[in-house]
C-alpha cells in the first residue's frame, strides 16, 4: 500500500469518528420537558440538546367569529318600515387537517400543532452529536404517523 493510499484511509477513517452532520429519525416520547428516542440511542435526548425549527413549533390563530346588529331602513312610498334585525355571521365550524387527520377544533385555527408523544421526527445531528435541530415531523406513506 502506497503512502497517499494510507493517508486517504485515515482521513476517512477520522471523517467517520468526528461524525459530521447526519440524519436521524426519532420518536417523541415526553412533551413537558421535550424528549425524542432515536433507534441509534439507548437513552432519549433531552430538551436542552434539541434544537426546535419553526415546523415544529405550535402556532395558531383566534377564530374569526364575529357579529353585529343591523337596522335595515327601507323606504315604501309614502312610509318607512324599519324591521329590528340582527345579523350574526360566524366562521365557525373551521377544520384543520394534518396528514389526512382533522385537529381539535379549541375555537383557534391551527396553523401548525406542537410536538406531541408518539410523533415521529426527523432531525440533523451537529456538533458531533452534542446537538439535533428538530427539522420536521414524518409521515408514513400510508397516511399515519
Amino acid at each position: 500500500m502506497e503512502l497517499i493510499d494510507v493517508l486517504h484511509m485515515v482521513s476517512q477513517q477520522s471523517e467517520q469518528a468526528a461524525q459530521p452532520t447526519d440524519y436521524v429519525a426519532g420518536t417523541v416520547t415526553g412533551v413537558n420537558p421535550l424528549q425524542i428516542t432515536t433507534t441509534n440511542q439507548a437513552a432519549p435526548l433531552q430538551e436542552s440538546v434539541l434544537l426546535l425549527t419553526a415546523a415544529v413549533v405550535e402556532k395558531k390563530l383566534t377564530s374569526f367569529a364575529h357579529s353585529h346588529d343591523t337596522v335595515h331602513t327601507h323606504v315604501v312610498t309614502d312610509a318607512t318600515i324599519q324591521p329590528a334585525g340582527n345579523c350574526s355571521t360566524e366562521l365557525g365550524g373551521t377544520t384543520c387537517y394534518e396528514n389526512g387527520v382533522a385537529l381539535p377544533n379549541d375555537g383557534y385555527v391551527i396553523l401548525n400543532r406542537a410536538l406531541e408523544v408518539g410523533d415521529r421526527v426527523l432531525m440533523l445531528r451537529v456538533n458531533k452529536g452534542q446537538k439535533y435541530i428538530v427539522l420536521s415531523r414524518v409521515y408514513d406513506a400510508g397516511g399515519g404517523s
